[in-house]
């Protein structure tokens, strides 16, 4: 995270413009017309209608099912014919007629070119057929194929035809009375997590806390909305859509969410301004769609110089906290308060801090704020009734405002936690004592984003083994919970397992604790085929007494006289225990369960876990010299370039001062050599003197020397045996282990060569990205972290190491995530740094996996100190409060001090 709140630099101004991916576009205006129509669905895929883009007529669609889906249909219907003789089909003339025109465009499309571009009735019948052929033959097959039908048959697809629609709905009411939802359920895992089609067909609609908001916002009515939702669901998004009506502040402590706010703004065409590093109005930045007035580029026709002064058009201002104030009242100066949102995300940003920089600025923007209406959005925001000392100053200040509260938990997938065993833990493996068990049910009941990190396997299993043994009262009956099939998500199947946790029979729990202790295995099984330097391990052979050594000593048994001795050996037996990790060998032998997507070490010793990868890589010493020796030359390279490009700059900038100087000798009529300059002998301004030529003279020199200098560094690599889950690495560590979906880095040489040219980087950073790790720390060179970030986005890292600092401050996709013992977080930072994990849109394999266990005890503890709750009310208040005897007490400036 990064709180320095300096002005963008060039290479994150170029960042801001590179366009979001077509998904995200697609997400990024249903947003928006999510604003405008809360219950907006949009689904992409492609009805035959749509991938044909014909014009839409009944006679057309009786034609096209005619022609493409009747014979699959009518078999389908046949096989209904058996089961009920009454059944009767459907009524459609098989002689449909279209004209000539239609007919010849039609004429090149076959069901097979139809089946290949991803119709989606083509799916609905692949569904209905294995329904069919499933049905009294494999009871979990069937469910799957009508649970997934069921949910298919309900997106939103333009133009699906009729028929298709009638006959899947037909299936469904005919198989209903079959289905059971206890079956459902148990299969959770494979039915809703796991579900390609669910998954990749699935409408695009907004979470629930994006419809209260965008409700909330619309009103005229000053308002302190306390937004808090899960990470990864959209909150960041928010304010492109409240765009739409209001003018936004968008505050951010760490840069980098603003700056990715910025893209996907930019990509919709919004228009945002920034102010980062301001100390008044006159440093905020215009993006060019924002700009009022400007001058034209002659060259080019485009935008020239901005006028950054009128800001008529800014419809999102981005700011950090220490510019909040005048991006304010920038804002002011052009739009009415009562329609500008404030919308200040993760506001708990230093609040684990008893003391920290930023406070008093904190406090500041709060005291003088003037803007009615104020979103705190975070995942970990105090609860409303918590912020005693907070709403009713806020209250005091904006008379007749309204409080509004918005917590969510939704919940879309799942991402186990892991403990350093390699084990799942979810609540019912806490404790042996019932009394224990309902603490952490009332605790997650009351943290509802915990949902999130309840594995859907071990949740699953529990409630089917209470139901099959009734060890539930009558509170627990699936059939109440779930009416109906709509109601089966794994959002409400989470939140039975809570129910059912607080509804056991009491004298049932040490049965119900007993059997899944007993059942219990790891996630993360240990790799016993190789010991942590990469030699096989193997079992030596006892060839027993008596056999000849070569010292003369004989066996008794003659089986083996006379052969040559020789060393036998043979694989290892496991026990019959399996062992589980957390998978902390990260660079060997644990690299393949580190799947899908890149991995977050986060620690606070960086420079300790950093070295402990280049340990336990096991390169060798003759390598690990060749490519220190290269990465000494190259840093006395870049000390030279350096000190050349110093020079370089100061003379240019020297250059530059004089050609100002120049021009403004000039228009005011000074005299060169005696002359008037603005007379007959006005071109020799244009000539250079002596001292000028020379310095170009040195300058050309030095620019040739730096260019010669770059051609000098040299280029360094790594064998793929040492690059984790490159293919002879896994050859090396994981030969005899299911590897599918084992992720690597895709680093390419030209990365590695800018950063090979960078000073003031460590060297093991520079080994380390050779393996395809990244380090995330506030450095000094600005540029290594730039290439760091870039590498993140686009997904080519295979593992980045984080300092604490930055648990707030990545909203890169990470697939796993190691939580280092020497952390000692909060509850809320603990929830902020799981939240790094699993963001995307997309249910792939996840895990968090913590190095110490008491920190997944804090999790589902409730009497655990909560320093942000305190400190929030202590600095988003108008008053000087401080926190004694568990009481906030108002004091004077004077006192505070001392």
């Amino acid at each position: 995270m990064d709180l320095q709140q300096r002005k963008l630099n060039k290479s994150e101004w170029d960042s801001i413009e590179l366009s979001v991916s077509q998904d995200e576009l697609n997400v990024l205006n249903m947003i928006m017309q999510g604003y405008h129509d809360v219950n907006v669905k949009i689904n992409n895929n492609n009805s035959i209608f749509t991938f044909l883009k014909i014009d839409y007529s009944e006679k057309m669609e009786d034609y096209l099912y005619n022609k493409y889906l009747r014979e699959r249909a009518d078999k389908i219907q046949e096989e209904l014919k058996k089961l009920n003789p009454s059944y009767k089909f459907i009524k459609l003339d098989s002689d449909t007629k279209i004209n000539s025109a239609d007919r010849v465009r039609l004429e090149r499309f076959d069901e097979n070119s139809l089946k290949k571009n991803d119709i989606y009735e083509f799916l609905l019948i692949d569904h209905i057929e294995k329904l069919l052929k499933n049905n009294s033959v494999n009871s979990k097959l069937f469910h799957y194929h009508y649970y997934t039908l069921y949910k298919l048959i309900r997106n939103n697809i333009i133009r699906l035809n009729r028929h298709i629609i009638e006959l899947t709905n037909r299936i469904l009411n005919f198989f209903e009375q079959n289905i059971e939802k206890i079956s459902i359920i148990q299969n959770a895992v494979d039915f809703i997590e796991k579900n390609e089609s669910l998954l990749k067909y699935s409408d695009l609609t907004l979470y629930e806390h994006q419809k209260e908001i965008f409700t909330i916002c619309k009103s005229l009515t000053p308002k302190l909305v306390l937004y808090m939702a899960p990470t990864g669901t959209g909150k960041t998004l928010t304010p492109i859509a409240l765009s739409e009506q209001k003018k936004i502040i968008f505050v951010c402590a760490a840069r980098h969410v603003g700056l990715a706010l910025a893209k996907a703004a930019i990509s919709v065409k919004k228009k945002i301004a920034f102010a980062f590093g301001c100390s008044s109005a006159d440093d905020i930045r215009l993006h060019y769609f924002a700009a009022k007035v400007f001058t034209k580029n002659k060259r080019t026709g485009g935008i020239g110089k901005v006028d950054n002064s009128v800001g008529d058009n800014v419809e999102i201002i981005i700011c950090d906290i220490r510019s909040y104030l005048p991006a304010m009242y920038y804002m002011l100066a052009f739009f009415d308060a009562e329609n500008i949102i404030t919308y200040w995300d993760e506001p708990t940003i230093t609040m684990d801090y008893t003391s920290h920089d930023i406070h008093k600025t904190i406090q500041d923007n709060w005291k003088q704020n003037m803007i009615p209406n104020m979103v705190l959005s975070s995942a970990t925001l105090p609860k409303q009734h918590e912020l005693t000392e907070t709403l009713p100053d806020f209250l005091i200040k904006f008379p007749g405002a309204e409080i509004c509260n918005i917590v969510s938990h939704d919940c879309k997938k799942s991402i186990p936690i892991i403990n350093k065993d390699g084990l799942v833990v979810v609540p019912h493996y806490l404790s042996d004592k019932y009394s224990d068990i309902l603490k952490v049910a009332k605790h997650c009941n009351e943290h509802l984003t915990l949902l999130r990190y309840f594995d859907l396997k071990e949740v699953c299993e529990l409630i089917d083994y209470v139901n099959e043994n009734c060890y539930g009262n009558s509170k627990t009956n699936v059939e109440r919970h779930f009416e109906t099939l709509d109601d089966i998500n794994m959002k409400n199947i989470k939140m039975y397992y809570i129910n059912l946790l607080q509804n056991i029979v009491v004298d049932k729990w040490s049965i119900i604790y007993s059997h899944f202790m007993r059942m219990r295995k790891p996630r993360i099984v240990e790799n016993s085929s190789i010991d942590i330097k990469g030699n096989k391990i193997t079992k030596v052979k006892s060839i027993g007494p008596g056999i000849t050594i070569g010292l003369g000593v004989t066996n008794s048994s003659t089986s083996l006289a006379g052969t040559p001795l020789t060393r036998l050996s043979s694989e290892q037996i496991p026990n019959k225990e399996v062992i589980g990790t957390s998978g902390v060998y990260v660079t060997t032998k644990d690299a393949y369960t580190l799947t899908s997507g890149p991995t977050i070490f986060i620690s606070n010793d960086v420079e300790k876990i950093a070295k402990f990868c280049i340990q336990q890589a096991n390169i060798p010493s003759i390598v690990m010299d060749d490519l220190m020796k290269k990465i000494e030359y190259n840093n006395a390279i870049n000390e030279r370039l350096y000190t050349l490009e110093s020079e370089v700059d100061v003379i240019k900038e020297q250059g530059e001062q004089q050609a100002k100087n120049n021009v403004s000798s000039f228009h005011n009529g000074s005299t060169i050599n005696g002359r008037n300059k603005g007379g007959k002998d006005s071109k020799k301004l244009s000539r250079d003197s002596p001292e000028e030529m020379e310095s170009k003279g040195k300058l050309n020199k030095m620019v040739q020397e730096i260019n010669a200098l770059r051609t000098l560094i040299k280029s360094a690599s790594l064998n793929d045996a040492f690059i984790p889950n490159k293919k002879m690495h896994l050859d090396k560590w994981a030969t005899s282990i299911n590897t599918n979906g084992a992720f690597t880095s895709n680093v390419d040489e030209q990365f590695v060569c800018d950063i090979m040219a960078l000073k003031g980087v460590e060297n093991s950073w520079k080994v380390l990205l050779m393996m395809g790790i990244g380090v995330f720390i506030n450095h000094e060179n600005i540029t290594y972290t730039e290439i760091m970030k870039k590498l993140a986005e686009e997904q080519k890292l295979y593992m980045i190491i984080a300092s604490s600092d930055y648990i707030y401050g990545t909203n890169y996709q990470f697939c796993h995530g190691f939580l280092s013992k020497d952390l000692e977080l909060t509850q809320e930072k603990l929830i902020q740094a799981m939240g790094r994990i699993g963001r995307n849109n997309i249910q792939q394999t996840y895990t968090i996996r913590f190095r110490d266990d008491d920190q997944i005890s804090k999790l589902f503890t409730s009497d655990t100190e909560k320093p942000e709750i305190i400190n929030m009310n202590r600095l988003f208040n108008s008053k000087k409060v401080v926190w004694e005897n568990n009481t906030y007490i108002e004091v004077s400036e004077e006192e505070e001090k001392k």
